[in-house]
């Protein structure tokens, strides 16, 4: 049955999320920033979003896995206006960006709307405490996701390639009692499988770019810089040696996991299910991965971009941070960390997604577990 639906974020993945959920029938509401407008200009110019079959990449031409034209039922600036359309709200926000997107719309937040974040990086909990700070008080659900659907590039105004997608990936909902009635609102909005997880830590644990992005790209930043991004990520970058490093930090989640009494997929099970994939080891997927392996040059050139600068301080440094509180020691992932503070001249212990950030500073492990079940979880942020 076709929905109405609220996209917030018209970047790479609004865009192909605009796209898909128009192409099949649903009504959307794409929303951007007032500073960034310019990012609607090219659908409004064209009348809707427009997905290329192929794209050629140094002389290869790489078939895309969906496209089309798709018309697009409103854009706009205006957050009511985006939050007053429909009762399911898409977020494809960058982290970075995630709380100024959500303090413009959280005035106009309605009883009963399901909010997705994606992926999820702890906005949940950081939406709760903005919320409860500023007295809005509305029964919202919000679910959080392990990653975002698509491998995706605008490539001109309005118009995208869309490399591949995810046949599955993992959610929960925040109250984490919630995540039965929030996916069958969600039904014909998503269109692959989701699978249900325990609660938004299992969320937070289970985002596989913490292991695959920041390791490789740190590792490997050298030829990366030096060849301005031409080296290709995963066959390349992923080497060998480099694997094993990626692999002792997948141990250090899933002992963190453990911690904190679940069972986390590893990474390798993770991308199997998402992918529909039969790979061994992280090697195994990096060189062979049919996905991520058809663009011949798509690594970062320089430590600033999103491998590092966002999936370090909201991927491994969380996942850091609920070790300590657990006793559970992470020196692998704190390596690489203290590499990238010095890449980017920052301390991501201080800027990154902290428990001091997330109201959680001083709390123990059953303190937080207390939380994240919590059906009220206001009464616990100090």
């Amino acid at each position: 049955m076709a929905q109405r639906v609220a996209v917030l974020g018209a970047g790479n993945a609004g865009h192909a999320a605009a796209f898909e959920l128009s192409l099949k029938g649903n009504e959307v509401m794409l929303f951007e920033h007032p500073d960034f407008a310019k990012s609607l200009e090219g659908i409004r110019q064209k009348g809707g979003i427009e997905a290329v079959k192929e794209l050629t990449a140094d002389g290869k031409v790489i078939p895309a896995m969906l496209s089309g034209f798709a018309k697009i039922a409103g854009l706009t600036t205006d957050p009511q206006a985006a939050l007053g359309f429909a009762d399911v709200v898409l977020m494809f926000v960058p982290q970075f960006a995630q709380e100024a997107i959500f303090k413009l719309v959280m005035p106009h937040l309605r009883d009963g709307q399901v909010f997705v974040i994606l992926p999820g990086n702890f906005g949940s909990l950081i939406f709760k405490k903005m919320m409860r700070e500023a007295g809005i008080n509305k029964k919202v659900t919000f679910v959080e996701t392990t990653s975002i659907p698509y491998a995706v590039r605008v490539i001109a105004p309005g118009t995208v390639y869309i490399e591949g997608k995810k046949s599955a990936f993992s959610a929960a909902s925040f109250p984490a009692s919630e995540i039965k009635s929030a996916l069958e609102a969600l039904k014909g909005v998503l269109f692959l499988e989701v699978i249900a997880l325990k609660n938004v830590l299992e969320v937070w644990l289970s985002n596989p770019n913490m292991i695959m992005h920041v390791a490789t790209a740190t590792l490997g930043m050298g030829p990366m810089e030096s060849r301005q991004g031409r080296i290709q990520f995963y066959a390349e970058g992923c080497s060998a040696s480099v694997a094993k490093v990626l692999e002792k930090e997948d141990q250090e989640r899933l002992a963190v996991g453990r911690a904190y009494g679940l069972k986390l997929r590893s990474f390798i099970e993770s991308i199997n299910s998402f992918y529909g994939l039969n790979v061994k080891s992280i090697r195994d997927f990096a060189a062979n991965t049919p996905v991520h392996n058809r663009m011949p040059n798509d690594s970062p050139q320089s430590p600033k971009e999103r491998y590092i600068s966002e999936d370090c301080p909201c991927g491994l440094v969380p996942v850091y941070e609920f070790g300590k509180a657990a006793g559970v020691a992470c020196p692998t992932m704190e390596a690489i960390i203290r590499i990238d503070n010095i890449y980017n001249d920052v301390d991501y212990f201080k800027t990154g997604i902290t428990l001091e950030k997330l109201g959680l500073s001083g709390k123990g492990k059953e303190e937080i577990l207390a939380l994240i079940a919590a059906d009220d979880p206001g009464v616990y942020f100090a």
